[in-house]
């Protein structure tokens, strides 16, 4: 195999169309803010988290930071300079007054989270999770960015399946992980107290096989016509 054709295609290989992947890092300014951000909104932890709903202290969300930046790979989401060129426009928020644009800083995305012992690595399998700080949501930046950790799980990390879990009160995270291509895998029922009610968990999940139907992917890894 050609060596220039078989990496041609990493060289943009920590971003997409409009994002930037940073490796979680615990010394991380920007990492720690973001953390602290969507840890601290009411309605982000609803919807990623069965844990109670209640502020956090400094303590668990140096807890949180640490466990993410241990996962099989942690990433702060950014948008790229141009992306970020337009949010800044759209939303009117104005550039740097030396007119340069910094990096701004979405959320944060693990798979494996908290890292996955040696005793299970054979399985192959790890779970996904994902917060997008609310200023940032309803743009696509969530879809895009389970779109690049699945393509790293199968191409890079050799995962044989990825699963991620959705409260029945999260329609839209339902409704955005069946287009992704992740299936129905299993309910618990009524194992999600949140706001006066009972909720069910729901498991979806998603094998190497149907990643490449969805990316008309051949095992070889060649593009299927």
């Amino acid at each position: 195999m050609d060596t220039k054709d078989s990496t041609s295609d990493l060289i943009h290989a920590f971003r997409s169309e409009r994002l930037q992947y940073r490796k979680a890092d615990e010394t991380d300014a920007d990492y720690k803010a973001i953390i602290a951000k969507v840890e601290q909104d009411p309605v982000t932890q609803a919807l990623a988290s069965p844990a109670i709903l209640q502020p956090r202290r400094q303590k668990e969300l140096d807890q949180y930071a640490e466990n993410l930046a241990r996962s099989l790979l942690g990433v702060t989401i950014c948008l790229l300079p141009e992306e970020a060129t337009r949010f800044r426009a759209q939303s009117g928020v104005e550039v740097d007054e030396d007119g340069v644009n910094s990096q701004i800083v979405i959320g944060v995305m693990a798979l494996g989270g908290g890292g996955i012992p040696p005793s299970v690595a054979h399985h192959r399998t790890a779970a996904l999770g994902i917060r997008i700080a609310s200023p940032y949501q309803n743009r696509g930046y969530g879809r895009e960015a389970l779109n690049w950790m699945l393509d790293w799980a199968f191409r890079h990390a050799a995962l044989h399946t990825v699963s991620i879990t959705a409260a029945s009160f999260n329609p839209r995270g339902i409704h955005l992980y069946q287009e992704l291509g992740f299936s129905l895998e299993g309910r618990r029922r009524e194992t999600i107290w949140f706001n006066r009610g009972w909720h069910d968990e729901l498991e979806f999940g998603m094998t190497e096989r149907e990643w490449e139907e969805v990316r008309r992917i051949s095992a070889s890894g060649q593009l299927r016509g």
